[in-house]
């Protein structure tokens, strides 16, 4: 169906943008957008217009106008014709008084949240409930723009260094992982197949060919936990690169790949962050700070007296928070690596030959919160069949794993960035499922609840 003669008139007119009106002071500009919020005072109406750029302040004196208004919810469609005029009330420095209107959607229910305010006040299990409404709330969708641009700039550092972008499979015919912790998969034929863990043996497959790959992609951990740092389905932002002379070397690519990142969105974002209350990230001059497992237990001990005794080389959430506080204040950083946790990590990663009873692995923590885990990976066929079988693994089903390294792997290591986790430390952010657009958890999948359980 064709639009009326008014929105073709509209419609058939070049599209100004929010945010550039500033540059048509004076001048005829035709608007699209949504109705953010209506203020009506009778013989003059201010409507705010949402569109993708932002939004902007249309002033109504036209009486038709004002009462084709009256009956309109937040949400509305609408086309606009008018003039820009220059003003100081409005953070865009102008605003335009409305000439033509056309609704193309009119919306007469008021919206269930009031998403159109500056702040979204719900709880999160609401906010979730309406997620299709949230996220048109500007400051939830800055958010999320944002964390578009984490992926762009990602994307951009690791081209940048020849790493050549792949895509690896999301359903395995082995869990990459451990078995426990995997969704099966009905398959034809009675067969079973799994959700990927983690793209960790297809990434070392492709340095056969290219030497350094990255991928960005959705993996999946049936774990049953219920916190605010953890999900059954996660972006992962994978790495992997050859010929190294030792992990650092990994380290050290990681490291200016997210210094990329913050700087990117600090040079963009700066005025944003601070009109919405957000704060950018501290990132040092100098290196990362460095601090190994057991040093970090000492540390923590000296901090809040809890024991560096521990059952294994490993740190909790409560100790990458007090990690954080103090690499916060002794270096001004809200970053750190920690190293060397416990030996015989996996089935595929180094112990550290430099630090007997450790292995050659890191993670990168960010204001508290570890957003980076990598190691340094077995690359000798033997050594790697060998600890598949002491594993009680079926060496068939890692025939096609096994064979890159059969046939020439060199020195090799790699890591994975959590982008969830990132989003949520860069806003600081109290749960993670708001820096996820469509959660996974234990009571909810694409963000909707699912039934309950009978029991």
């Amino acid at each position: 169906m064709g639009f009326p003669t008014k929105a073709r008139d509209i419609t058939n007119k070049h599209r100004t943008l929010s945010t550039d009106i500033i540059n048509k002071v004076g001048k005829e500009v035709a608007l699209k957008g949504w109705v953010h919020k209506i203020r009506n005072l009778g013989k003059i109406a201010f409507v705010l217009l949402r569109d993708r750029k932002g939004i902007v302040q249309l002033v109504v004196e036209n009486p038709e106008i004002i009462k084709t208004l009256e009956p309109l919810q937040p949400g509305t469609v609408i086309y606009v014709l008018g003039r820009v005029q220059a003003t100081d009330a409005t953070e865009l420095k102008a605003e335009v008084l409305v000439t033509d209107l056309y609704v193309d959607v009119p919306i007469t229910e008021a919206p269930p949240i009031k998403y159109y305010d500056k702040e979204l006040k719900v709880n999160l299990d609401t906010e979730l409930d309406y997620r299709p409404l949230a996220i048109r709330n500007p400051k939830k969708a800055f958010i999320f723009k944002v964390q578009a641009d984490i992926l762009q700039f990602f994307r951009e550092a690791l081209r940048k260094r020849e790493f050549t972008e792949y895509r690896p499979p999301v359903l395995m015919p082995t869990p990459s992982e451990s078995g426990a912790d995997v969704f099966e998969v009905n398959f034809f034929d009675e067969r079973t197949v799994y959700l990927a863990q983690s793209p960790q043996f297809y990434k070392q497959i492709m340095l056969g060919a290219f030497e350094r790959v990255f991928s960005v992609i959705p993996v999946f951990r049936a774990e049953k936990h219920n916190t605010a740092r953890h999900l059954l389905e996660i972006t992962q932002m994978d790495a992997e690169m050859a010929f190294i002379d030792t992990y650092f070397d990994a380290m050290d690519v990681a490291e200016e790949v997210i210094r990329e990142i913050m700087q990117k969105i600090s040079e963009k974002y700066s005025k944003d962050f601070e009109k919405y209350g957000f704060e950018l990230p501290r990132v040092p001059d100098e290196k990362f700070p460095i601090i190994k497992v057991s040093e970090a237990l000492q540390i923590i001990e000296k901090q809040i007296g809890k024991s560096a005794k521990r059952s294994e080389l490993d740190l909790d959430p409560e100790d990458e928070r007090v990690i954080a506080a103090y690499v916060k204040d002794k270096y001004n950083s809200d970053f750190v690596w920690i190293v060397n946790f416990k030996a015989h990590k996996n089935l595929y990663t180094c112990d550290d030959p430099d630090n007997p009873g450790t292995s050659a692995s890191y993670d990168m923590l960010f204001r508290g919160l570890e957003i980076l885990s990598g190691t340094w990976r077995i690359h000798k066929y033997e050594d790697l069949k060998k600890n598949i079988e002491e594993a009680g693994h079926n060496l068939e089903n890692y025939k096609q794993y096994l064979m890159a390294f059969k046939y020439g792997m060199p020195k090799e290591a790699g890591w994975s960035f959590g982008l969830e986790r990132i989003t949520k430390q860069l806003f600081g952010l109290k749960n993670i499922r708001e820096a996820t657009l469509f959660p996974a958890d234990l009571k909810r999948v694409a963000a909707q609840r699912l039934p309950e359980i009978k029991k």
